[in-house]
């Protein structure tokens, strides 16, 4: 079979899964029927039935197509197009650009993608590739489960720039309550994201020709949102299971809870308002739990967005958790309640 040239892209373009017509629609409206919400899971299943049900909805949700393209009032393009991007700037110096081995490895990878995401219960992947440049990427990770970061959504901005995939795609961290929060000592409150694949943290690089997004993709998801995100800062990395650590942790549950989950529900970021709102209708009962159980855990220290260590002093001494952290969660119960109940 021929792989080169403008018959194979076209190919390699059209085997990949689109989004419907009535799933762009609800993308820009929110008067719109969403068919996940046919989506749905019985109030007497059991534990395996929820897990099946919100694996196999995650696995037809994992890749698509979207306009990511930014038009005026009347619908029409700008010369050259604008996108709803971080490097917007970055995509339309590349416009009408003829690099055909970089096309070559852009297809081959979201070729692996389309079936390599990694889905499952406890955190999964999902991209949103713009229909017509396909170098244009937004992903969203679900937040592990057993970790601080458990059940949020975190959004990326992904752009394989002029010599992908010789070298790293450029990676922004959207997650961020308007550039307040920092979730992580890898990821910035103005969205850089350190990691050493992308060459922006310590550690084995990006191998031309042969690193891939995926790797990225699997290193956020596992690396960065991970169990003790304290370890992460070098300066700090020998003091696991410290009172440090666990503060570090109960603040990053904080943020998780009011930005991750609270403001993404109330607010869901496009391409991905039915991800968003499928992932935790679907998940319901369990993030209701997960809630109840965060809350012994919490130790009434107000948030601090810069998270660098400095923790003032517990607002209680019998770690009764506070005020904010409390509104919160009462508040993320009763959407959780609302987007069950409208299913």
């Amino acid at each position: 079979m021929e792989i080169k040239g403008e018959a194979f892209m076209e190919r390699m373009y059209k085997s990949l899964p689109r989004m419907s017509a009535a799933s762009q629609s609800r993308s820009t409206s929110s008067a719109v029927d969403d068919p996940s919400q046919h989506v749905t899971i019985a109030s007497n299943a059991s534990i395996a039935e929820t897990r099946a049900t919100y694996e196999a909805w995650a696995a037809k949700s994992r890749f698509e197509y979207c306009d990511l393209e930014l038009k005026d009032a009347h619908g029409s393009s700008s010369s050259p197009p604008n996108y709803k991007f971080s490097y917007n700037h970055d995509a339309r110096m590349l416009v009408n650009s003829d690099m055909p081995k970089r096309s070559l490895a852009i297809a081959r990878e979201l070729a692996v993608l389309t079936t390599n995401l990694p889905v499952a219960w406890d955190s999964s992947v999902f991209l949103r590739v713009d229909e017509s440049r396909v170098d244009i990427i937004k992903a969203l990770i679900t937040g592990p489960e057993g970790t601080p970061y458990e059940n949020g959504c975190y959004m990326f901005d992904i752009f394989l720039g002029a010599s992908y995939n010789h070298t790293p795609p450029l990676v922004k961290y959207l997650t961020t309550n308007n550039g307040t929060y920092r979730f992580n000592p890898n990821l910035y409150a103005e969205g850089k994201v350190c990691l050493s694949l992308l060459g922006t943290w310590d550690g084995p690089g990006w191998i031309s020709g042969k690193s891939t997004l995926l790797q990225v993709l699997i290193s956020i998801q596992s690396m960065i949102l991970c169990e003790e995100p304290y370890l992460n800062e070098p300066g700090w990395a020998s003091q696991a299971g410290t009172p440090a650590s666990k503060a570090y942790s109960a603040n990053v549950r904080r943020m998780v809870v009011n930005t991750a989950m609270l403001g993404n529900l109330k607010n869901p970021p496009e391409p991905f308002q039915d991800v968003v709102k499928t992932h935790f209708r679907l998940k319901a009962k369990a993030i209701t739990e997960q809630l109840d159980k965060w809350l012994t855990m919490d130790d009434g220290i107000a948030t601090n967005g810069a998270n660098n260590g400095g923790y003032g002093v517990p607002a209680s001494s019998n770690n009764t958790p506070g005020l904010a952290f409390q509104n919160d969660v009462k508040e993320l119960k009763a959407l959780l309640r609302t987007i069950q109940e409208e299913a």
